[in-house]
């Protein structure tokens, strides 16, 4: 197929997701703009990117918030320390939830909006929805605590909320009073990559893990079905811009392996409608003084 041909059938697409609203409209996600940071030479390669962009809009994620809650009672395994479906309807009962924080605390976590749309979506009374600082006390009383998040990605910001000490609380954490008294521990997000899962399945195995979509190695840049030679492209692709880009997060600025590919290097390809994972490639979602994004990562 000609490469105009196929740049424009692309392009064609991201039109038809904006119509049937599952993207945003301009200005929010652009993709002709994101195309035109490209040399004329590269606008094929990086179509077949913008083509492989998934992006889980409110409406959605809502859903799949929906379904990962819903889905804590199937019956299906939830990690190495699993209950039981019965058991675990039992657990809800005394249930408090409370947002994964990261690894410094900011209002702007995911998982407080998380809590919110659990009111909202979930029907969760507000009463059930606390702070850290509530649900530490509410797991030393041998009750259940239900953690929250839109997505895990190396599974730092969970393990950074479940090791943290608290001073007011005899500097204990959730993980050493989970040692002491077993209450039940839950995670709940909406996508997951396996290696993140993984993580955490190996390093709190008695956490109990709830999510709607797992992201395997199919689903990231390194995972892609396409010919060896469409792989040497992207990768001569991202380093060749990722020096052009300039994210606001200090952490990912000048390192040129997480540019390239997204924070702990992991490549992934999506984005929500409340915001970009730090972790999908830099590319899509970065600032930078002549680089105009598919999407800003807010």
């Amino acid at each position: 197929m000609r490469e105009d041909i196929y740049i424009a059938q692309i392009l064609r697409k991201c039109e038809d997701l904006k119509k049937a609203n599952l993207w945003l409209k301009e200005p929010k996600i652009r993709p002709l703009r994101w195309l035109n940071n490209f040399d004329d030479s590269d606008k094929v390669t990086a179509a077949f990117l913008l083509d492989k962009f998934v992006f889980y809009n409110e409406e959605l994620t809502n859903i799949l918030l929906s379904a990962s809650y819903n889905s804590l009672t199937d019956g299906l395994s939830k990690g190495p320390d699993s209950r039981s479906a019965e058991e675990l309807l039992l657990s809800l009962q005394t249930a408090l939830f409370t947002p994964v924080r990261g690894e410094e605390p900011r209002p702007t976590d995911s998982g407080n909006l998380f809590c919110r749309k659990a009111r909202q979506i979930l029907r969760i009374p507000d009463d059930n929805l606390v702070e850290s600082e509530e649900a530490i006390q509410h797991a030393l009383a041998g009750n259940t605590v239900i953690f929250l998040d839109d997505f895990i990605g190396s599974g730092d910001q969970f393990l950074s909320t479940w090791k943290r000490n608290y001073r007011a609380h005899g500097n204990q954490s959730f993980m050493s009073i989970r040692n002491q008294r077993n209450f039940d521990a839950i995670y709940i997000a909406v996508v997951s990559t396996q290696s993140g899962l993984e993580r955490i399945n190996r390093a709190a195995p008695e956490v109990m893990i709830s999510v709607s979509h797992i992201l395997g190695a199919e689903s990231t840049i390194f995972g892609l079905k396409t010919t060896p030679e469409k792989k040497l492209k992207i990768n001569n692709l991202l380093k060749k811009y990722w020096s052009r880009l300039n994210p606001n997060e200090i952490y990912m600025r000048n390192h040129e392996k997480f540019l390239m590919h997204g924070y702990k290097e992991k490549g992934l390809l999506f984005g929500f409608e409340h915001s970009i994972p730090d972790a999908t490639l830099p590319i899509f979602w970065s600032k930078g003084p002549n680089w105009e994004p598919l999407i800003e990562r807010l």
